[in-house]
């Protein structure tokens, strides 16, 4: 409920502090008392546009700041817990404006966005009369205020998990496509250089060993030379293996004198014969033909122009040509499991549709069976506020699935007519004045009677009525601020006499400056408010009489 509201430097308003109470208020006052600016104040904190003009004269900043009360359950914490508000059982809300132009909304010292400000008040105050693209005249509300009276919060959760699940798993579908869509672009070229790598089939540093060939054999001319200069100086006659026979065959003439130097010189120069007979295998083993090593040569450079070509196709080095190789064949893999999962998911997706399509139409025939309540209630409500010829009732439209949101496949509007011969419409296409007015009092006290959580201010909704009609008007105010806290400017002496409590709105002049003040109404006070509202500035004993009779009978 709506405890306090402080306005400053609004208008007319230089300081203004309302404490506010449960059940019906009533605001009164003459015309141009400030009703209005009140009204605009309110705005201010539901987070209406800023009007600039509303700062008062020869002031730079003004103020409203509003206190409410709220309760652990109630539908504004899941809000307020979404723009990280902290809150207990109080909410102060407070918007600041600017001659400069700018403005601020601040909820318990956190600063927040004017669409903030209307997601959260919106859960807490309604002005009906008013700003009617936010309150019972706009039909994207009738689908959730039907949910709050049929109170079947278990299906709507069921249904909302199912959308959910089904919305998830169709964004992994279009991921899942979006990827196969790009593999399919990509997967020619990637089987392709696969296909390469596989028949080229690198080995790690062989392109270190290729080189090293290459090398070898590149000089294998020089290397020839060598080894038939070498193997000239080994075997020619008076060669080193002619010497050395030579000298072993001197050394074993001695070998009986038993000399040790002389063993000593036998055992080396057999190792060095040794050696040379080794040396001489080497040499002939490098005797390959030379077009035999021309051969070998044109292959390894081949293979190394194919390791490297590869390697620059792939930007990388010959090594990594089996690393990459490695992730191509993973990438086309992928590509399969992607298939696969596609598959799957469209199997997942299939049977998450059905579950939804059960869950939202089990919610969507509990819908209508409390619409047919609803409907009741509200037209037995109807002749109580002199609309005897009026009706209500509550279209369904189906949605498609593909159409379908978190709220199920309901599209829902409240159709009205007022006269038994007009054509059933939305209510925000039925006329305007005293018959809205009251067909919405009348929706509002059968909602609001089960939801019961927002503060409700009608204004002058007794336009264009009086008499019995008035009468009826304010018993059925009267019936909604028994419940929950509900409020009424109005100019009907019948409506305020049935006022809970009562505020007149009035003007004062002080040194030439018009001021604006409300006032708590004694009971006495009431009688003579309700006594002038009955005849005017002139007030008779015969109009506090009736005045007295109106409040004696609320």
């Amino acid at each position: 409920m709506l405890r306090e509201l402080f306005v400053k430097n609004i208008v007319l308003i230089e300081s203004l502090n309302v404490h506010f109470k449960n059940g019906l208020s009533v605001l009164t006052g003459e015309t141009g008392a400030g009703k209005s600016i009140l009204l605009d104040c309110i705005g201010l904190i539901l987070g209406n546009r800023v009007d600039f003009n509303l700062i008062r004269n020869n002031e730079n900043v003004a103020s409203v700041t509003a206190i409410f009360e709220i309760y652990d359950k109630h539908p504004v914490v899941n809000v307020l817990e979404k723009f990280s508000v902290n809150h207990e059982t109080e909410l102060i809300i407070r918007r600041e404006i600017n001659i400069n132009g700018k403005s601020k909304c601040i909820i318990n010292d956190v600063v927040i966005t004017r669409n903030a400000l209307i997601e959260i008040t919106d859960n807490l105050i309604e002005v009906q009369g008013q700003f009617e693209d936010r309150g019972l005249l706009n039909t994207k509300t009738h689908l959730s205020l039907l949910d709050a009276f049929a109170d079947h919060n278990d299906l709507i959760e069921n249904s909302r998990e199912a959308y959910n699940s089904m919305i998830n798993i169709l964004k992994l579908i279009n991921e899942a496509e979006a990827i196969a869509k790009k593999n399919n672009e990509d997967n020619d070229w990637l089987k392709d250089s696969y296909d390469q790598l596989v028949l080229l089939d690198p080995k790690f540093k062989e392109e270190e060993e290729l080189d090293k060939n290459k090398k070898y054999l590149a000089n294998r001319t020089k290397i020839n030379t060598a080894m038939a200069y070498i193997r000239n100086i080994i075997e020619k006659e008076t060669g080193l293996e002619d010497l050395i026979n030579q000298v072993i065959k001197s050394l074993e003439s001695m070998y009986k004198i038993e000399n040790e130097n002389i063993n000593s010189a036998i055992e080396i120069i057999n190792g060095t014969k040794a050696d040379i007979e080794e040396l001489k295998n080497i040499v002939n083993g490098e005797s390959l033909e030379t077009t035999q090593g021309i051969d070998r040569l044109e292959l390894i450079e081949d293979r190394l122009h194919a390791l490297r070509t590869e390697a620059r196709k792939h930007n990388c080095t010959v090594d990594d040509l089996i690393t990459i190789r490695n992730k191509l064949k993973n990438s086309l893999n992928d590509i399969k499991d992607n298939n696969f999962k596609i598959e799957d998911l469209k199997k997942e997706y299939d049977d998450a549709k059905m579950k939804f399509v059960k869950l939202s139409t089990l919610l969507s025939e509990s819908r209508k069976k409390y619409a047919t309540i609803l409907t009741e209630k509200i037209n037995d409500e109807l002749p109580q506020l002199k609309l005897e010829n009026a009706r209500l009732s509550i279209n369904f439209d189906k949605v498609s699935i593909d159409d379908a949101s978190i709220l199920g496949i309901d599209k829902v509007t409240f159709l009205a007519s007022t006269n038994s011969n007009n054509n059933m419409l939305p209510i925000n296409k039925i006329a305007s004045g005293g018959e809205l007015s009251r067909f919405l009092l009348a929706i509002k006290v059968v909602l609001e009677a089960a939801i019961h959580n927002r503060t409700i201010i009608f204004d002058e909704i007794d336009s264009g009525i009086g008499g019995s009609v008035a009468n009826a008007v304010g018993t059925r105010l009267a019936k909604l601020g028994a419940s929950y806290q509900a409020m009424v400017v109005t100019h009907s002496p019948q409506v305020t006499s049935k006022g809970h409590n009562h505020y007149l709105v009035q003007k004062n002049m002080n040194n030439n400056q018009t001021y604006t003040n409300i006032l708590e109404l004694t009971e006495n006070e009431k009688i003579e408010e309700i006594a002038r509202m009955l005849s005017g500035s002139n007030i008779t004993n015969e109009a506090r009489e009736a005045a007295f009779k109106l409040l004696d009978n609320k």
